[in-house]
């Protein structure tokens, strides 16, 4: 008996049998799971390159109903877009449409369309292991500017916190030239070249990148031109008060060469005043344009304002004399801290562009982020500036331009030089960009 166990035992001929039964369910679960998962990617790019057409075929309408003088709205945007989606998923395999959502803005003549959805692919193998249902979820985005005259004015904050160094080495380079680390460049209204010593070792200001954006920027529109004519640029400078370089009304803001050579030479930093007051160039820029117009002929533009600033506010002010004061336009509001009757700092006020906002002119921040200095003689007294800076007011200054403009995705955060130049290029881009997805 027991020689019999122990041959049974060691018989391996029914191995293969034995193993087959084992493995077979796992077999068929991975092949069962590649087919269903294979299926269900092949309706999930179906339904993408849907939803991709579905906006891009929903504005390609407007831009039709646009030129054809129709009024478009938000709602028949929508109703393109889901039309044509539905449409194109109606015949699936295994595949339930669970919802549909399209969702489009309407900003002035830019128009952007979205589609998202929802779906579930039954599975066919994978059900006998127990899983029934793949989801597949997805979205699309569209854009496009129409076809439409505008006018874009750019204003750059040229105050003393713009004549920092753009970088770390450039704030070195700065406080080698001139020994300390902040406004030293002041002195140049005063018979000095600080500044110019700064650049003559390689220092590159903030001011010297906001300048570069600016030209870049005019360069940009120049290439997204769908007619001559099309856009009129105006180029303005502030501190203290609102200082105009070229005005939209005159006859070189048509010639892009010619506002680009302007942005070149006379964006610079304001060396007499110094302050810096965001509140009053808003009020005052929104004196000097219309109202936004349709953009359909060239005195009827589509109005668009864009600040460069680093967002912090300063009353101070001061003459050749050297004669301190509080600037009689600057408007404190609450955070602020005033180091002496001439001196305070505080954040945009929000409010700020009423103006615009009532004459639905489109405002845009390129929040430039104020660089607090690090090197060569800081005083305790700007020790204390940069503290408040940093607690008080860092944590706001980007809210208050989003609440000012209206939308948050009408201020874009730059830090670096490059962030700056392409923040400013990437807003003019879209203001005249045709059809495309994104």
């Amino acid at each position: 008996m027991l020689n019999l166990l122990h041959r049974f035992i060691g018989d391996r001929a029914g191995n293969f049998a034995i193993l087959t039964a084992f493995l077979l369910p796992v077999v068929l679960a991975a092949t069962g799971a590649a087919v269903d998962l294979g299926m269900a990617l092949i309706a999930s790019q179906q339904l993408s390159a849907a939803a991709n057409g579905a906006v891009l075929a929903a504005l390609s309408d407007v831009q039709v109903l646009s030129e054809s003088g129709a009024t478009v709205t938000q709602e028949q945007v929508n109703a393109s877009a889901e039309g044509f989606f539905l449409a194109n998923t109606s015949n699936l395999a295994f595949t339930t449409l669970d919802s549909v959502s399209p969702d489009a803005e309407i900003r002035q003549n830019q128009i952007e369309a979205a589609i998202s959805f929802k779906a579930t692919y039954r599975t066919t193998i994978m059900s006998l292991f127990g899983i029934n249902t793949v989801p597949i979820a997805n979205q699309a985005h569209a854009t496009v500017t129409l076809r439409s005259y505008m006018n874009i004015n750019i204003l750059v904050d040229t105050s003393q916190s713009m004549g920092i160094g753009a970088t770390d080495v450039d704030q070195r380079l700065v406080a080698q030239a001139t020994g300390c680390a902040f406004a030293c460049h002041i002195d140049q209204a005063r018979g000095s070249s600080s500044y110019d010593d700064a650049r003559a070792i390689g220092a590159t200001m903030r001011i010297d990148v906001a300048r570069s954006a600016v030209t870049a920027a005019v360069d940009a529109v120049a290439n997204a031109e769908q007619f001559p004519g099309q856009v009129t640029m105006g180029l303005y400078r502030f501190s203290n008060d609102l200082t105009e370089i070229l005005s939209p009304s005159d006859a070189r803001a048509r010639d892009l060469t010619q506002v680009k050579a302007l942005a070149q030479s006379q964006i610079n930093l304001d060396l007499l005043y110094g302050g810096t007051n965001i509140e009053q160039a808003l009020h005052q820029i929104a004196t000097k344009l219309p109202r936004n117009g349709t953009g359909n002929g060239p005195g009827d533009r589509i109005q668009y304002v864009i600040v460069v600033t680093d967002g912090v506010e300063s009353g101070q002010a001061w003459t050749n004399a050297r004669d301190w004061f509080l600037h009689p336009t600057a408007a404190p509001n609450t955070p602020s801290k005033a180091y002496a009757a001439h001196e305070v700092n505080y954040a945009l006020n929000e409010s700020a562009c009423g103006s615009l906002t009532t004459n639905e002119i489109g405002t845009y921040f390129i929040y430039t982020e104020y660089l607090v200095p690090k090197y060569g003689k800081i005083s305790s007294g700007d020790h204390k500036r940069f503290d408040f800076i940093t607690k008080s007011l860092f944590p706001i200054l980007q809210t208050r331009m989003s609440d000012c403009a209206g939308n948050a995705k009408n201020v874009l955060p730059a830090r670096s030089p490059s962030e700056i130049e392409a923040a400013v290029v990437g807003i003019v881009r879209k203001l005249s960009s045709p059809l495309r997805l994104y």
